[in-house]
């Protein structure tokens, strides 16, 4: 396969804590693929989605868009509009092929790009359409299809469980692989996102996977003193996994949710061994560059909890690793910030393709090619009527609750895991006040008009106009 542009494989898991690897020093988690992989290439510590939930942040990695541009925030159905541009459709206006393998969670989005599909999420079809539903059921094993688990406790489940050879993991591996050798024409660069549904629940382990961990072993994060959630004024509230932490359940259950996370994330990182280890065989590592990430985060006993909240670091880091032989620096931990609207831009640079217009984040190619800065002296992300920026040392949430002002203001060199939250006090109040001036330069500066005619007024260099044809592409 000697294409002139290089391969793209995009990997990404979903509601993968970014501590939870080997290379990231976790004491119990084992992710040997993936710390091979960070050594190949160069990592970043302080990578940020744009939404700790899994629809918007996906299409913002695609669109290279904040939420408040693209204007999708949460799961619903029918939320995406479908004029966005998206880096695989745009990628095919330079003969590039596209696959999408595994969850794609995009529900709806006739313009998302993918030529090649094999998926295995319920939102992206009915249950029975789906391609992993029909290999089940090829097998005989349909029966035992596992979408939620038990709801009430960390979507752990004592049904009956798929054998590992056919489990989800396995599948998605092995559809990527024919995809490889079978669907993708080797005169042609392609761009493929392999995307694993888990770790995110069901925490659901496979029959005889090779990854058991003992739950009464396991060292638990060392902030483990609960928040009100539930009460929180900048809390995502969703629904049953409020219940999903040691006040409700305990400290026993919790570990065995942490037993199942962490036994998944290593049949993952099996399973992308297999993969990298195709691209081997194929002879097109080193013409493949090769993006390891996930749409968000997730608690992973933090605070006692599971699952996902708002507006906490272990929600909304993300892991992050590049690998490109002979351009990329290997064993690199970079530790300036970034952000996952960066990926659009990056490629672009890699690809020796121009940015469209539309894209809203930075270029990380020197960074990944010299060390330089990422270019972000801050990070964002957003949610409806909360917004928060983030520095490397001070992280700021507001909005409105109720009619009322409502602010979180942490200092992350002396309280990382964000417990005093010291919006009013007096002494921070010059810091809190340039951050919300930074919050409202970064909303100005990226305001993109739906219905704005450009004889109005001269826009700023920044903006562009999705209803006209001015060239955006």
């Amino acid at each position: 396969m000697n294409a002139k542009r290089p391969n793209v494989l995009m990997i990404i898991n979903d509601q993968h804590h970014a501590g939870c690897f080997g290379y990231a020093g976790h004491p119990d988690v084992k992710t040997p693929v993936l710390d091979r992989l960070a050594a190949e290439g160069t990592r970043f510590h302080d990578t940020f989605c744009q939404n700790g939930v899994c629809v918007p942040s996906r299409v913002s990695y695609l669109t290279g868009q904040y939420c408040h541009t693209h204007g999708v925030y949460g799961n619903d159905l029918d939320s995406i509009p479908q004029e966005l541009l998206s880096l695989p459709r745009f990628l095919q206006f330079y003969d590039y092929q596209t696959a999408m393998i595994g969850k794609k969670h995009m529900p709806n989005w006739k313009g998302h790009g993918f030529q090649y599909e094999r998926l295995c999420y319920h939102a992206d079809a009915p249950v029975r359409n789906l391609h992993y539903y029909n290999y089940l059921k090829k097998h005989n094993l349909h029966h035992l299809y596992d979408d939620l688990g038990d709801v009430e406790k960390f979507c752990l489940t004592d049904l009956p469980k798929v054998p590992v050879e056919h489990s989800l993991e396995v599948w998605t591996a092995d559809e990527s692989i024919k995809y490889l050798e079978d669907e993708c024409n080797p005169e042609k660069p392609f761009f493929m996102q392999l995307s694993f549904e888990r770790p995110h629940p069901p925490l659901t382990v496979p029959e005889g996977c090779p990854f058991v961990y003992d739950p009464t072993s396991l060292t638990l994060p060392p902030n483990q003193e609960e928040l009100a959630l539930n009460t929180d004024s900048f809390f995502f509230d969703r629904n049953v996994e409020l219940k999903w932490c040691t006040s409700v359940h305990g400290e026993e259950m919790l570990r065995e949710g942490l037993a199942a996370y962490y036994s998944l994330i290593s049949l993952i990182d099996q399973q992308i061994g297999r993969v990298l280890d195709k691209l081997d065989d194929m002879g097109i590592s080193d013409n493949t560059i090769v993006v390891f990430c996930a749409d968000h985060g997730d608690f992973a006993g933090e605070y006692g909890k599971m699952a996902k909240g708002w507006c906490y670091d272990c929600i909304h880091r993300i892991p992050y690793i590049w690998r490109y032989p002979g351009v990329i620096r290997p064993n690199i931990n970079h530790e300036g910030l970034a952000e996952t609207v960066d990926m659009f831009p990056t490629l672009c640079d890699f690809l020796n393709i121009p940015t469209p217009k539309t894209v809203q984040g930075l270029n990380l190619v020197p960074a990944l090619t010299s060390g330089a800065p990422t270019g972000h002296d801050a990070i964002f992300y957003e949610f409806v009527a909360v917004k928060t920026v983030r520095t490397k040392d001070y992280k700021l949430s507001y909005g409105f609750q109720g009619g009322e002002e409502q602010g979180e203001l942490f200092d992350l060199n002396t309280d990382p895991h964000e417990y005093d939250n010291r919006f009013n006090d007096p002494e921070l109040a010059p810091v809190r006040d340039r951050l919300l001036r930074r919050l409202m330069d970064w909303l100005i500066q990226t305001e993109q008009p739906a219905h704005f005619s450009m004889a109005n007024e001269p826009l700023p260099p920044s903006r562009w106009l999705s209803n006209h044809n001015s060239g955006i592409y």
